[in-house]
C-alpha cells in the first residue's frame, strides 16, 4: 500500500506487506520490483513511491486504473491504462474468475516470507528511553479494538505512525503525504471529530509540525472537541536532522527548537533526555484548557496513554523522545530498491 492508502487491507494480516516507498518496508518494495505483474489502482506513481522512476517495477507489466484520466502515463507509463472506478473495476475483474481459478502463488510467497525473515520491521532497546516507534506501537496496542481515526503532521512522527500503526480497515488515516503540510495534524483531527463525535480520533504529531497550528488548541476547547494529542517531542525537526546526518555529514540548520545558544543548538548536547523541554506544551496546553501531562520513562507510558484515552475530553500527552532514531527503511531521493538504507 502507499502511505495514503494505509488501510484499504488490515495492516495486521499475514498477507499484508505493509507500506512501500522511501520509508515503506525492505520487503514490500522488494515485491514491487521483482513483481510479474503491479496492478496499481487510484495512485500516481509519486516519487516517494518510486524513486528512480525508470528503475521502479521495471521487470513486470503495469496495469494502472484510476478514474481521472489526467493521471494515464503522467509519472509512471502503463502498459495497460485503465479510466474506471476502482470499485467498478474491481467488481468487474472479480466476475470473471471463479474460485478454482486461484493461481499456484506458494513459490512467490516463499520468496516474499524469506525477505520478511531477512529484513523484519523491528527497533532497538533504548532502556528507559521512549522511542517514536514504541509509543505509537504501544498507542495501537491499547486501541486498535476501538476502530479510531489518526491524523498526522508531517516529520518523522508522521513516518513512524505509518509504519507502526496497522490499520486495518479503510479512511481511518489522515495525512497531507505528498503535499508535505507542516501543522496538518490537529485540524485534520478536529475535523474527523467534529463528522464522527463519538469516535477516538487521534493527532499524532511532532514538537516542530504541531506548531504550526498550536492555535488550534483553542478551538479544540472551545468546540470541545475531545481530540487526544500523541506528541512526540525530540527537541528538534527530527526530519531534517536525519536528513543532515545522512546526507550532509551532521551539519546543523537551526534544526534544533530551543535557544541557539543550548549545548543541543551547538551540537555539543547528548539529545538522549532533557531536563527541561523547549517550550513547555503542558503548560501551554492547559493554559488553552486542555488537559496535558508529560511522560519521559518508557515504563510510564502504558499508564500515560490509558489516562490520555480515558479522558472525556481533548488532551495533549508530551512523550519525551530521543532525537537520534532515524526512520528505516529508507531510500534516498531519487534511488531504488538497491540502495535501501536499513541500519
Amino acid at each position: 500500500m502507499t502511505c495514503m492508502g494505509l488501510g484499504a487491507f488490515p495492516g495486521d494480516d499475514p498477507q499484508s506487506l505493509h507500506m512501500l516507498g522511501m520509508h515503506g518496508t525492505v520487503y514490500s518494495n522488494y515485491a514491487i520490483n521483482e513483481a510479474d505483474l503491479l496492478l496499481a489502482l487510484g495512485v500516481r506513481f509519486d516519487d516517494r513511491v518510486t524513486g528512480k522512476l525508470e528503475e521502479f517495477a521495471k521487470h513486470g507489466k503495469i496495469i494502472h486504473v484510476d478514474v481521472d484520466p489526467a493521471e494515464m502515463h503522467k509519472n509512471k507509463e502503463a502498459h495497460i491504462p485503465i479510466v474506471a472506478d476502482v470499485k467498478v473495476f474491481l467488481e468487474r475483474l472479480n466476475a470473471h474468475f471463479a474460485d478454482e481459478d486461484i493461481p499456484e502463488t506458494a513459490e512467490w510467497w516463499t520468496q516474499i516470507n524469506d525477505w520478511r525473515d531477512r529484513f523484519p520491521m523491528t527497533y532497538a532497546d533504548a532502556g528507559d528511553f521512549i522511542l517514536p516507534q514504541h509509543a505509537i506501537e504501544e498507542l495501537w496496542r491499547q486501541t486498535i479494538d476501538k476502530d479510531p481515526f489518526v491524523a498526522v503532521g508531517v516529520g518523522q512522527h508522521q513516518m513512524f505512525a505509518a509504519q507502526w500503526y496497522k490499520f486495518r480497515k479503510p479512511r481511518r488515516w489522515l495525512s497531507s503525504s505528498g503535499l508535505g503540510t507542516m501543522g496538518f495534524g490537529l485540524p485534520a483531527a478536529m475535523g474527523v471529530q467534529a463528522a464522527h463525535p463519538d469516535s477516538l480520533v487521534f493527532d499524532i504529531d511532532g514538537d516542530g509540525s504541531i506548531l504550526m497550528n498550536i492555535q488550534e488548541l483553542a478551538t479544540l476547547h472551545c468546540e470541545k472537541l475531545p481530540v487526544k494529542i500523541l506528541l512526540l517531542n525530540n527537541q528538534h525537526l527530527g526530519m531534517v536532522v536525519q536528513w543532515e546526518d545522512r546526507f550532509m555529514e551532521g551539519r546543523r540548520a537551526h534544526t534544533y527548537l530551543g535557544p541557539v545558544d543550548h549545548p543541543e543548538a551547538l551540537g555539543e548536547g547528548s539529545g538522549s533526555h532533557y531536563e527541561e523541554t523547549y517550550p513547555n506544551f503542558v503548560q501551554m496546553a492547559k493554559s488553552f484548557g486542555v488537559e496535558s501531562s508529560q511522560v519521559r520513562s518508557k515504563a510510564q507510558l502504558p499508564d500515560a496513554l490509558a489516562k490520555m484515552i480515558a479522558h472525556d475530553g481533548p488532551y495533549l500527552l508530551d512523550v519525551v523522545c530521543p532525537y537520534q532514531e532515524h526512520v528505516l527503511p529508507m531510500i534516498p531521493s531519487g534511488g531504488t530498491v538497491r540502495d535501501i538504507i536499513v541500519e
